[in-house]
C-alpha cells in the first residue's frame, strides 16, 4: 500500500487517489441509459447547453460557482469525487482545466473527456496595446497556449458546441436520441434568430471599438465586425504607461464605458473610467442563459459606442 501511495502525484487532490483506491475502472462506450446521463462541466455556460439539448435525460455538476474565476478555481475534494462519478467532463478551455488536478481526472481513465473546442477555429488572445487590434481583438496570451476560451459567447460556434453535445448524448443514450435531435433543432432557431437580430442591431456599430478590462468578448467582436480593446494583458493589470496609451486610445475612439466582470477585480479599468471621465458597465460573460445574455450584450455595447 505505501508504494500505491508513493507512485501518486503529490499535486492530486486527496479525492483523485482516495476514488483510484477503492473505485474500479469503467468503460466510457455507450449504454442503454436506465438513469440520466450524469455530466459534468466548468462553468455555467456549458451547464445551460447540457441543459438545453438534454432536458431531464442529464445531470449536470458545475465546478466553477457564481462570483468565482474560472482562472483560479480549484475544485474541493468532494467536486473531484463527483467528477469522477460522471460519465462525461465536458471541456471548455478556460485556464484552470490547465491545473494538475485536471491532468488527474484524464490520467484516471475514469470519466469521457470532451474538448469542446475540437474541430472550432480559435483565436488568439491580446499580446500588447501597442497597435489597434482587428476586429474580435489583438493576438496571443499565455493561458490556453494562447488561444481563447470564451468560445460559448458567439451564437454560431454556441450552435457548433450543442452539436457535439447532442452526439455525444447520443452516444452516451440511444435510445434517447430522437430527443436530443429535437431540442437541438429548436436551440439551433433560437440561435440563429439570436444571431440575425444581433447582425442587424450592431450594423450601426460596424468598425467600432468597446473597451473591456477582460478581453472576454473577441468571438462575439469578431461576428459583428467590432474591435475589443481590453486593459488586462497576458492575465496582469497595465503598468502606467499603457494605462497612458490606453487612456490616449480611448480619447481617441471617442469610449466612455470600460465594460468589467464580476470574477475579476478591476481597479485599473475604475482608475481609468475616471481619468476618461467614462464610467465602468458590467458584462458578465459566465451568465448561465446565454442567449438572453448575449441579447442583453448586444444591447449594452451598441448604447456604449454610440456614445453618451
Amino acid at each position: 500500500m505505501r508504494q500505491l501511495f508513493s507512485k501518486l502525484e503529490m499535486s492530486w487532490p486527496l479525492g483523485v487517489w482516495l476514488w483510484l483506491i477503492v473505485s474500479p475502472i469503467s468503460t466510457a462506450g455507450p449504454v442503454a441509459a436506465a438513469e440520466p446521463v450524469s455530466v459534468t462541466v466548468t462553468i455555467a455556460p456549458q451547464a445551460w447547453l447540457v441543459e438545453q439539448i438534454g432536458g431531464d435525460r442529464v445531470t449536470v455538476t458545475t465546478l466553477v460557482g457564481p462570483g468565482e474565476s474560472p482562472a483560479t478555481y480549484l475544485p474541493s475534494d468532494a467536486q473531484v469525487s463527483r467528477i469522477l462519478r460522471s460519465a462525461v467532463y465536458f471541456r471548455i478551455g478556460v485556464p484552470s482545466e490547465d491545473a494538475p488536478w485536471f491532468d488527474a481526472i484524464r490520467r484516471s481513465r475514469r470519466v469521457e473527456i470532451i474538448d469542446l473546442r475540437d474541430g472550432i477555429e480559435l483565436r488568439r488572445l491580446p499580446q500588447s496595446h501597442h497597435h489597434t487590434p482587428p476586429a474580435g481583438g489583438q493576438r496571443i496570451h499565455p493561458h490556453s497556449s494562447g488561444q481563447d476560451p470564451h468560445i460559448w459567447l458567439s451564437p454560431k460556434r454556441l450552435a457548433q458546441l450543442a452539436r457535439t453535445i447532442t452526439d455525444v448524448l447520443s452516444h452516451r443514450d440511444p435510445p434517447s436520441a430522437a430527443l436530443y435531435r429535437d431540442r437541438l433543432a429548436r436551440l439551433e432557431q433560437r440561435l440563429e434568430t439570436l444571431d440575425a437580430k444581433l447582425r442587424r442591431q450592431l450594423t450601426s456599430a460596424t468598425g467600432r471599438a468597446f473597451l473591456v478590462f477582460h478581453p472576454a468578448w473577441g468571438y462575439f467582436a469578431s461576428d459583428y465586425d467590432l474591435r475589443q480593446l481590453a486593459v488586462e494583458i497576458e492575465g496582469k493589470e497595465p503598468s502606467e504607461e499603457e494605462v497612458t496609451e490606453l487612456q490616449v486610445i480611448a480619447r481617441r475612439e471617442g469610449i466612455r464605458v470600460i465594460f468589467v466582470q464580476p470574477q475579476i477585480s478591476g481597479q485599473s479599468a475604475r482608475a481609468m473610467a475616471q481619468a476618461i471621465g467614462g464610467r465602468t458597465e458590467i458584462l458578465d460573460p459566465l451568465e448561465p442563459d446565454v442567449i438572453d445574455n448575449l441579447s442583453r450584450v448586444g444591447d449594452r455595447i451598441l448604447d456604449a459606442v454610440k456614445g453618451p
